[in-house]
């Protein structure tokens, strides 16, 4: 599988996490500082990486299986089940809350989103099982301090 995208050159960089109210679920872009998106586009870039290791290649997800922890899918961007993640990849202009992270039990993924120098993009979404507003990337810890999210 190849990806129309270049890594190794991308120019905008943002965070965000999907929030359900129980009324219905909506995605917010949260500031992060420059350390914050360079262990983002590390993450992104090692999972590329680990994905082509995999001889098989991705197989397509059917919501009637049991996937595994770790397993590589891909769902056209025809299936209706992708409309949220077309939504979320297509968003021009994402409300921004630094304060999304106050209430950690209605958030259900995070996010990033990146555009690389020729202005493609490319959107990748993690579920968010428990998410305590605290990122680990090779020992370093993410933590929401003031208005923004920061290594430290």
């Amino acid at each position: 599988m190849r990806l129309n995208f270049d890594i190794d050159k991308v120019s905008v960089t943002e965070f965000g996490v999907g929030l359900d109210d129980g009324d219905g679920q909506t995605f917010v872009a949260i500031p992060a500082d420059a350390d914050v998106q360079a262990a983002l586009r590390e993450m992104v870039a090692s999972t590329w990486h680990a994905m082509q290791r995999d001889d098989d290649g991705p197989t397509e997800y059917e919501p009637s299986e049991k996937h595994g922890g770790t397993e590589y899918l891909y769902l056209p961007l025809k299936n209706d089940l992708a409309k949220a993640m077309r939504d979320l990849h297509d968003a021009a202009n994402l409300p921004v809350s630094a304060r999304a992270l106050a209430h950690p039990a209605v958030v259900f993924c995070y996010f990033a989103r990146m555009t690389d120098r020729k202005g493609r993009r490319l959107s990748a979404l993690r579920r968010a099982a428990q998410f305590k507003g605290i990122l680990k990337s090779k020992g370093r810890l993410v933590r929401r301090l003031d208005d923004s999210l920061r290594s430290v």
